[in-house]
């Protein structure tokens, strides 16, 4: 299941990253220099606020469960094991770790980094500029820190790789913050007091400003509250993610919502997060909804049900979001700036979830999207036109826009359409409105395709779905896999990519052949929260749909 969100690679690598490195962050490193560690401090990290929290018994165990999962099993194969075990990260980390140990006469050896990764700790991971979870820190509990803290202050007064970064104040005691050169510009910070201990992955986390200091206090603040002898009690990411203090049985994952929706979160502010958890052999999947921002969607706030019969049939993958309408109006009113009359009104006019669909016959950048109208009263028509105006503003080009009608048997229906440039080539969007149906897509086919199924004319995703109501994504591995096939290749031609084309036959289809092994899945909430029920976990199951 995780493999299919796309969520492995970003939120593991961080985490198995950070899991290789939590041992040699106990024994130490010289600052290498601080200029030399990359845009970290450019990132404005908040220490206090995460975008993924993993929570685990045993980081050591986390990739071989995660392998549990069929999918994962198949797709990722016992390659994922070994590529974490032998990454550069861990593979310098358990270097320096060695040397250190054996040039200070110290009992620690390969012993340290078993001890730590056995431990339950907790990996809190943030974005880095790229989008990818890169930074992060590590917090566990660990009776037999005295001994190796010792040692760990007199090797910092004399090897090349390991100094004292500064100071922090926990609990009236003084906290040496030690700094450790593990690689060629992979530098970490540990700090330990009592039985706690706590690792970042890059000095810029803590130390972040041009002297070398933490800003506004915060980080400083957050990696004390860690350290503290309340930390199990009082832990400073549990509020946010809606969890309580009680360790889980195995591993237990969260992400916000923000991170996967790649910053257009705040329009579907009612999902907050996923969560993952493995218990009983077994992986289970939840939702944090926000009760008290499900808007406009009836008695059950995230209903769906309107929008599966007008989807075509057999969506590589399509999922529908609690959008809140009324986000949109800045937008709107920038938009409405270009154009003769005002499209603000538009925000009010829509309500329930919108969905985001991607289709094999199409590409992974034209999605359709597709929303639902309130009733309109008065000169519908009117309200129509604007959709029209908002259109033409929002899509750009120099060609002009071209508008069709037409009626049938499911009702009136207004088309708009404009040819324009892009990187990828030419391609022509398209609007429309059919109904209470607002369908939108860069790719103007797979528009046509709405407005035929809403005929009767194709089939909908409808048919695959006994419940459209509690049905919240669907996924057709076959479809998707031949999706992702077609836009790696196209992105790989044969003459002037040849290595890694030949790459990507190797590695890259055999692992799409096991996906189109697997029958459709829809992700599905059993019990919805309704408007005004505030924030929630609920469980997301996933069923296999009808072929």
């Amino acid at each position: 299941m995780l493999a299919k969100k796309g969520f492995n690679k970003k939120v593991l690598f961080g985490a198995l990253a950070g899991v290789a490195v939590v041992a040699a962050a106990l024994v130490g490193y010289r600052v290498f220099g601080w200029g030399a560690m990359g845009p970290v401090n450019s990132l404005k990290l908040d220490l206090s606020r995460p975008d993924a929290l993993v929570r685990t018994n045993s980081l050591s165990t986390l990739p071989r469960d995660l392998l549990t999962v069929p999918l994962a099993r198949d797709v990722l194969r016992e390659e994922f094991l070994f590529y974490y075990e032998q990454s550069e990260d861990r593979l310098g980390l358990k270097g320096s770790l060695r040397r250190i140990a054996y040039e200070h006469q110290l009992g620690w050896g390969d012993q340290l980094l078993r001890m730590v990764l056995d431990q339950p700790a907790e990996v809190a991971l943030w974005r880095d500029a790229d989008g990818s979870l890169k930074h992060f820190a590590i917090a566990v509990s660990r009776k037999q820190l005295t001994r190796i803290l010792e040692e760990a202050a007199k090797v910092a007064l004399k090897d090349t790789q390991m100094s004292v970064a500064g100071s922090l104040r926990v609990d009236g005691d003084s906290v040496p913050v030690y700094a450790l050169n593990y690689a060629w510009q992979r530098t970490l910070l540990f700090a330990a007091h009592g039985q706690r201990l706590v690792i970042l992955s890059h000095p810029g986390m803590l130390y972040g400003g041009a002297d070398h200091k933490d800003g506004d206090g915060t980080a400083e603040k957050t990696v004390v509250s860690l350290l503290g002898k309340d930390a199990d009690k009082q832990n400073v990411f549990h509020p946010q993610f809606h969890l309580d203090n009680a360790a889980p049985e195995g591993h237990s994952i969260a992400v916000k919502a923000d991170f996967l929706s790649f910053g257009y979160q705040p329009f579907f502010g009612a999902l907050e997060a996923l969560r993952f958890d493995f218990q009983h052999g077994a992986w289970q999947s939840k939702v944090l909804l926000n009760g008290d921002k499900l808007k406009n969607g009836g008695k059950d706030g995230y209903d769906s049900s309107a929008l599966w019969p007008v989807l075509p049939h057999n969506p590589s993958a399509c999922f529908s979001v609690p959008v809140d309408w009324s986000a949109l109006q800045p937008v709107l009113k920038r938009l409405g700036s270009k154009t003769t009359e005002p499209v603000a009104p538009l925000a009010e006019h829509l309500q329930g979830p919108a969905a985001a669909c991607w289709y094999g016959n199409s590409r992974l950048h034209t999605p359709v999207f597709v929303a639902t109208r309130k009733p309109q009263a008065g000169d519908d028509a009117a309200v129509v036109n604007i959709y029209g105006s908002l259109f033409e503003a929002a899509i750009g080009g120099k060609d002009p826009v071209r508008k069709s009608t037409g009626k049938d048997g499911a009702g009136e229906f207004v088309r708009w359409e404009r040819t324009i440039a892009t990187a990828l080539g030419p391609t022509t969007a398209a609007l429309a409105v059919a109904g209470n149906t607002v369908v939108f897509s860069a790719d103007g086919k797979l528009v046509d395709q709405v407005l035929a199924v809403r005929r009767k004319q194709a089939a909908a995703a409808s048919d695959l779905l006994p419940d459209g109501a509690h049905t919240v994504g669907l996924i057709a591995p076959a479809s998707l896999a031949r999706l992702i096939q077609f836009e790696a290749f196209d992105t790989l031609p044969a003459n002037n990519e040849p290595v890694l084309r030949a790459a990507a036959n190797e590695h890259l289809v055999p692992r799409l052949d096991a996906l189109k092994k697997y029958p459709p899945l829809r992700m599905v909430l059993k019990r919805q929260p309704a408007s005004g029920t505030g924030m929630v976990w609920e469980a997301l199951e996933w069923q296999e749909a009808a072929r």
